[in-house]
Formats: C-alpha cells, structure tokens, sequence
C-alpha cells in the first residue's frame, strides 16, 4: 500500500542582516515559510487594491518596522505579499487611519521604502526593490 504525502505551498523569504539592509546585502541564510504563515495576524482592510496589512516592529528604540502588504487580485480577493523594509511606526499608524488605503500606499510607501515580494514570481519591478 502506497501512501502519498502531500506538503503546503512553501515561500522562501531571504533574511536580511538589519545593519546591512541600506547597502541591500542579502545574507546566506533563507527561511521556508508557508503563504499562510506569512500572511497570520494580517489585519483585513476594506480597499479597492489592498488586501490586509501588518508590522512586524524589530527596533523598538528607533519605531521602525518591516510592513506586509498583501494585495488584491484582478478577481477582488488575496494576491501576492510584499514587505516593506524599515518603515517608521508612526508612517504606519497614519496609514491603518486613512480613509483610502491604496492612495496612501502609493503616495507614502510604494516608491519610498526598500521591498521584496514574498510570493508570486519573486522579484521585484520598481527602482527600490531588493531582488
């Protein structure tokens, strides 16, 4: 008797070393997490392009945190995940507060902070991203 084994959709995310995230080294050690891993604890959002959204704030001292971002698909439901690297904790809080979230997005977040995209194809279409 054969008995198959089925195993969830694995992500792979590079870690990055938070002192050289300015000049985009990437280190040699990598994670496997799963899409729905990555994307627990999102907080849903009534938006016309995002999704859900969450911080993960690693230098308290500083209110610095890395922001995911999970997208909506042409069909109105959950897409890929981006995150967004060293975005100040107040930026965030005015984001969770504002009455669009996709504008606010592409005003304040898009094109100012360094991202990578955690699902999908992997890499990265704008000048900032850390492929």
């Amino acid at each position: 008797m054969k008995v198959l084994l089925t195993y969830p959709k694995i992500e792979y995310i590079g870690i990055f070393n938070s002192d050289a995230r300015s000049e985009i080294l990437q280190t040699d050690i990598f994670s496997a997490v799963t899409s729905k891993k990555l994307t627990e604890n999102m907080v849903r959002v009534r938006s016309s392009n995002v999704w859900a959204y969450k911080i993960n704030v690693k230098d308290r001292k500083n209110n610095f945190g890395d922001v995911y971002v999970q997208f909506k698909g042409p069909n109105g439901g959950p897409q890929d995940v981006y995150v967004y690297y060293d975005v100040p904790v107040k930026l965030y809080r005015q984001w969770i507060t504002a009455p669009s979230k996709g504008h606010f997005f592409w005003v304040h977040i898009r094109n100012n902070f360094k991202y990578s995209k955690l699902t999908g194809d992997k890499r990265g279409k704008l000048k900032n991203a850390v492929n």
